[in-house]
């Protein structure tokens, strides 16, 4: 349960992420135009979710009972909270670009692109280092009980995939943006540039 949560809590950002540079992608090509709300609504959700509730769980729950049951993990959970701690410095990046590119300054769509690029592949290694070196790690050596904790304490924040949330307003902003995304990327309506 505990594993399928954090999974699915992964692929949430995934999909706000790929929106993200799919979004810019289309505004590059000329096919639509940037919706600023939407976008910012995007960096609210990486901000408020996967940043405020997210990452603490993993820190205070996960990673710290995979330390006092082995040592095999250490240097990769330093990483990986190196990591964490890090993050919000590239969402800075991401809203200095947007609000540039709101205010007209030149050159701003290509820094977005390239900070959301960035951004993306930190986000692609880091996911990956948690579900296929440090989740096989806590499998093998986590017990049943600290599981159950691990469960409770990921419950507690719901899973923004199927809408079952207990902070009601990031499950809402969650399906807002998918939303209002124009299609294929989301459920919205394509605006023309």
């Amino acid at each position: 349960m505990a594993i399928a949560t954090i999974r699915a809590e992964h692929r949430a950002l995934a999909a706000v992420i790929n929106n993200m540079k799919g979004v810019l992608a289309e505004v590059k090509a000329g096919r639509m135009r940037l919706d600023f709300p939407l976008f910012w609504s995007m960096i609210h959700y990486i901000d408020a979710f996967p940043d405020r509730l997210h990452h603490p769980k993993e820190d205070d729950w996960l990673f710290c009972r995979l330390r006092q049951r082995t040592h095999e993990a250490d240097a990769l959970i330093d990483e990986l909270q190196r990591q964490h701690r890090n993050e919000p410095l590239a969402l800075n990046d991401l809203r200095r670009w947007l609000g540039n590119l709101e205010a007209g300054v030149a050159g701003s769509l290509d820094g977005l692109e390239q900070a959301v690029s960035d951004y993306a592949e930190f986000t692609w290694k880091h996911l990956k280092s948690e579900e296929h070196e440090l989740l096989p790690l806590a499998e093998l050596h986590l017990t049943q009980t600290d599981w159950n904790e691990i469960a409770q304490a990921f419950g507690q924040n719901g899973d923004p995939l199927v809408g079952v949330d207990d902070d009601a307003a990031l499950g809402a902003l969650f399906h807002d943006i998918v939303r209002r995304t124009p299609a294929p990327l989301g459920l919205g309506s394509r605006q023309s540039s």
